[in-house]
């Protein structure tokens, strides 16, 4: 449990020392998260492959708030989740429309 208590800890520290709120974390990392799988993994961003590493990141970190020192009320998680995942999704989606758009146009 010593480890679940440094993660929260960090998790803190790191809201208070940027000043972000904890759903702007929860946006910036999961962009971190998707880009960086994306290219780690060589992988485009239409790929399905980035989005469920930050889908698994995401739920991850919510069962270690559920189980740390201060557990989480449903509702919450549920909106941690969603902040992680909204603009990954977005992009994802974008990137899988793209490749259609260009046939189109090109074939007018």
């Amino acid at each position: 449990m010593e480890i679940i208590a440094r993660y929260a800890a960090l998790k803190n520290w790191l809201g208070d020392y940027t000043g972000a709120s904890e759903g702007l974390l929860h946006v910036h990392f999961g962009l971190i998260i998707f880009v960086v799988t994306a290219l780690l993994l060589k992988r485009r961003m239409r790929s399905p492959w980035p989005l469920v590493a930050v889908a698994f990141f995401g739920i991850a970190n919510e069962v270690v708030d559920y189980i740390g020192p201060e557990p989480w009320p449903l509702w919450g998680s549920i909106a941690d989740v969603l902040n992680t995942l909204v603009w990954p999704f977005m992009l994802f989606l974008m990137a899988r429309r793209g490749r259609n758009i260009g046939n189109k146009v090109g074939g007018q």
